[in-house]
C-alpha cells in the first residue's frame, strides 16, 4: 500500500533527483510503480463503504483536507485499521510475561487514539501556520491594491509569492473565481476550510467595503494591524501560563510513567490492581479521576484572547 501514501514533496524531490541524475523513467516503469495491488485497493473500496454516510466521516474529511494530506476516507480507514493492529501487537510484546489481555486492550486502544491525535495535530498545524502569515498577506494585498491591482490581481500574486500554505490556499480561492465563483464566497470557504477565525472577518470587511464603499487597501491594513496586534497579545498570555501548561503536563505523564515501570521492573506488585476486586476499583477510580484531572487542568491553562 506505500503508494497509496506517498506524498507530493515526496514524489517530486524523486522526480527532481532523476533528472540531475540523468534517468529518464519509462512510462510502464511509472505506471507499475504508482499502481496499488489489487488488495489495497478492495481494502480501501471496503474502508470508502465503512465510511460512507457517517456523521464523523465528514469532521475527517474536513481535518484531512485541512492538514493537506492526499487521502480518501477509505485510506484514513485502513490507515486506523493498520494502526489498531500494530498497537495490539506491541501491547502484547511489552506485556508477554504478564497480563497480556491489558497489554492487547491498551495497545488497541493507542493505536486508535494515535492516528486521531496526529491528524488533529497536522491540522492544527497547518492553520495556525495560516493564521500567522495572513497579516503579512493582507498587506502584500493592500499594496497591490495600493498599486493598482484589482483584488483578484492581489489574490494572484499573494498565490506567486506567499508562502505555504497561504499560497496554496489562494490559489485554491482564484480557481473557485475563474470558474464562476463570487471572491468574497471562495474567502469565505477557505475560513471553513482552514477554521480560520481571522479570515472571517476579513471577508467580512471586504463584503462591508463592496456595500459601503471606501478604500479597501486601507481597511485591510488596519485588519492587518489588529490581526498582529491580537497574535502578540496572545503569545504573552501563552507566555504567562507556560509554567501552568508544564505542571499540567507533568502531572498528566507521571502516573502513567510509573505505571508502566513498575509493569516493567514488578509485575507482582503491580498486577493487584487487575487480580484483585479492591485493585480494579482503585484503578477505576484512578482512571475517572485522571481523565477529570486533565479536563479540569485544560480548562485552568486554557486562555481565549
Amino acid at each position: 500500500m506505500a503508494p497509496l501514501f506517498r506524498s507530493r514533496r515526496r514524489e517530486r524531490v524523486e522526480a527532481i533527483q532523476q533528472y540531475a541524475a540523468g534517468i529518464v523513467p519509462t512510462v510502464g516503469a511509472v505506471a507499475t510503480k504508482a499502481q496499488p495491488s489489487a488488495v489495497s485497493q478492495q481494502l480501501i473500496q471496503l474502508g470508502d463503504r465503512v465510511m460512507e454516510g457517517r456523521e464523523s466521516t465528514t469532521r475527517t474529511m474536513d481535518l484531512i483536507e485541512r492538514a493537506d494530506l492526499p487521502w480518501r476516507a477509505g485510506e484514513w480507514f485502513v490507515l486506523r485499521v493498520l494502526a489498531d493492529v500494530i498497537g495490539g501487537a506491541l501491547g502484547l510484546l511489552v506485556f508477554r510475561n504478564g497480563a497480556w489481555w491489558l497489554g492487547l486492550l491498551a495497545g488497541a486502544l493507542l493505536g486508535v487514539l494515535f492516528p486521531a491525535v496526529a491528524l488533529r495535530y497536522l491540522a492544527r498545524r497547518r492553520a495556525t501556520r495560516f493564521e500567522l502569515l495572513l497579516p503579512d498577506v493582507l498587506m502584500l494585498v493592500a499594496t497591490s491594491l495600493s498599486s493598482g491591482f484589482s483584488l483578484q490581481q492581489a489574490l494572484d500574486a499573494v498565490a506567486r509569492d506567499a508562502a505555504e500554505p497561504a499560497a496554496k490556499e489562494f490559489s485554491r480561492a482564484l480557481a473557485e473565481t475563474r470558474i464562476g465563483s463570487d471572491i468574497a464566497e471562495a474567502l469565505e470557504r477557505m475560513s471553513v476550510r482552514m477554521d480560520s477565525e481571522n479570515l472571517r472577518w476579513t471577508t467580512m470587511a471586504i463584503r462591508i467595503q463592496r456595500e459601503v464603499g471606501g478604500n479597501l487597501a486601507e481597511t485591510l491594513r488596519t485588519t492587518a494591524k489588529t490581526l498582529r496586534e491580537r497574535e502578540s497579545l496572545k503569545r504573552q498570555v501563552r507566555a504567562f501560563s507556560a509554567e501552568g501548561r508544564l505542571s499540567a503536563y507533568i502531572l498528566i505523564a507521571l502516573p502513567i510513567g510509573v505505571f508502566l515501570y513498575s509493569c516493567l521492573v514488578n509485575y507482582d506488585y503491580v498486577s493487584l490492581l487487575w487480580t484483585n476486586p479492591l485493585g480494579i476499583l482503585m484503578l477505576v477510580a484512578g482512571a475517572v479521576a485522571m481523565v477529570a484531572g486533565v479536563f479540569w487542568m485544560r480548562k485552568v491553562v486554557q486562555i481565549e484572547v
